[in-house]
């Protein structure tokens, strides 16, 4: 979508929604089946598992792996793997 970053090293799924805005940092991955909601920040080295959702606004700080199908409510710092 619009204005969305993807960085160098950085790794998306398959059917995957990177919505407008987001910035998904050098080394993420993100797994296949996400969305990835308006102005979402993914740090470096973080890792969503497949049929994820991360919710508007979040931020999921560098290194942190969240799990398959886990549900990041809008807004939301994730300091700690899920």
């Amino acid at each position: 979508m619009h204005g969305v970053t993807i960085n160098a090293g950085a790794v998306i799924g398959r059917n995957c929604i990177i919505n407008t805005g987001a910035i998904i940092e050098h080394d993420a991955e993100i797994g296949d089946h996400c969305h990835v909601s308006t102005g979402a920040i993914v740090n470096g080295g973080a890792k969503i598992g497949s049929g994820s959702f991360f919710g508007s606004g979040s931020v999921a700080k560098e290194n942190v792996l969240l799990s398959s199908n886990c549900f990041v409510k809008a807004h939301s710092l994730v300091k700690n793997d899920r």
